[in-house]
């Protein structure tokens, strides 16, 4: 049905507590990006929350795929979203089976010019709730942070722990390049959530024997760094060129960014061949 005709209950859990997971994949050329690498994640964030869909594995595979080619783009953005259910506001979980949704809308890019532009973050202490590694739909404090960045004149925000190590964006996840090259990303400790584009590019350096490391990065070596980059399905790969109204690099994408990005294009590439 057209996306504007779709109804939900208000009794649905997702609706009152945010008692939910959810999924954004792109497809092209009628193929979902690196679809095992979401589901993966779908499914760790339900065996965490004790979600079980009465469609999984290849039943809900095939759903996503009838939709984005039902939807006949050339470039898609699918939204999937699974909650607790249907049921009574109050403690216990609802009667009635987990509710699955899912969209398509075709997919936007952003122009060359915008990408070698980049973008601007600030970063904030991550005061977000203390199960980050779950892509759940308790998005509120990153929403409140892409405002503050908003207002500040940045279009992300870089979130810092109590120890003043990076952890994540609010939308994305986060690299820094030193002067010497080295690729630094925050580990998966819990922290962070374990993206799928993280995961890709991780792929992509380590085949084409580019020096990248998952440890500890601190706020202060973040600002000295050459170049940042953040990841993420929306985004992909995108270069950090401000941050904390702070120029990085030469103010535009940096080499290693620029080498990262174009060998995941042409993964990509290779996948709609």
């Amino acid at each position: 049905m057209p996306l504007t005709e779709a109804r939900v209950s208000y009794l649905d859990h997702g609706y009152f507590y945010g008692y939910g997971v959810y999924e954004a994949c792109k497809a092209f050329a009628g193929k979902i990006y690196a679809l095992a690498e979401h589901m993966a994640r779908l499914n760790k964030s339900l065996r965490a929350l004790e979600i079980r869909p009465e469609l999984s594995g290849a039943a809900l595979r095939r759903c996503m795929e009838e939709l984005v080619a039902y939807s006949g783009y050339a470039e898609a953005f699918l939204y999937l979203q699974i909650t607790r259910g249907v049921g009574w506001r109050g403690p216990g979980r609802p009667a009635g089976p987990p509710f699955t949704t899912m969209f398509v809308t075709e997919l936007e890019s952003m122009s060359a010019e915008e990408w070698d532009a980049g973008v601007a973050a600030l970063t904030l202490p991550d005061e977000r709730w203390a199960h980050p590694d779950i892509k759940s739909l308790n998005l509120l404090p990153n929403i409140l942070a892409k405002e503050k960045a908003l207002a500040a004149g940045a279009q992300e925000a870089i979130f810092y722990n109590d120890r003043d190590w990076v952890t994540e964006a609010a939308s994305s996840n986060v690299f820094a390049v030193s002067a010497g090259g080295e690729i630094v990303t925050p580990p998966l400790d819990g922290h962070i959530l374990a993206g799928v584009s993280r995961l890709l590019v991780l792929r992509r350096a380590r085949a084409d024997k580019i020096r990248i490391k998952e440890t500890i990065l601190k706020r202060a070596e973040l600002a000295r760094a050459a170049e940042i980059f953040i990841t993420g399905t929306g985004a992909e790969i995108i270069p950090v060129t401000r941050l904390d109204g702070a120029q990085i690099g030469a103010g535009r994408a940096g080499t290693w960014t620029r080498r990262l990005y174009d060998s995941f294009l042409q993964a990509k590439k290779a996948f709609i061949a």
